[in-house]
């Protein structure tokens, strides 16, 4: 099931929309837009169904801490992350 909207980190918040790379592979994945982490850990997501979910992050990567200044580098590399990979299959569906 795709997501529609999902809570954006403070610190990355730099337009209407999210972005996250669709990871082919593990060793290339990437951070584009960061997502939130103020659920302990977690960001509150909403799927097109209309269920939701509380996903808790893995990998420090993904969740650094809020400082609310607005000044988290975004587009970084970040291999090996299964966060980024989890939210890969969950923005859009592969078209074979």
């Amino acid at each position: 099931m795709l997501y529609v909207l999902l809570d954006e980190h403070p610190d990355g918040i730099n337009a209407g929309g999210f972005a996250n790379q669709m990871v082919e592979s593990l060793s290339q994945a990437k951070i584009i837009d960061f997502p939130a982490s103020y659920h302990n850990g977690a960001a509150g997501l909403s799927f097109a169904d209309g269920h939701a979910e509380i996903k808790k992050w893995l990998d420090a990567r993904t969740k650094p801490p809020p400082k609310y200044n607005n000044n988290l580098q975004l587009n970084v590399s970040s291999p090996n992350n299964l966060d980024m990979v989890w939210l890969a299959e969950r923005t859009s569906s592969r078209v074979n």
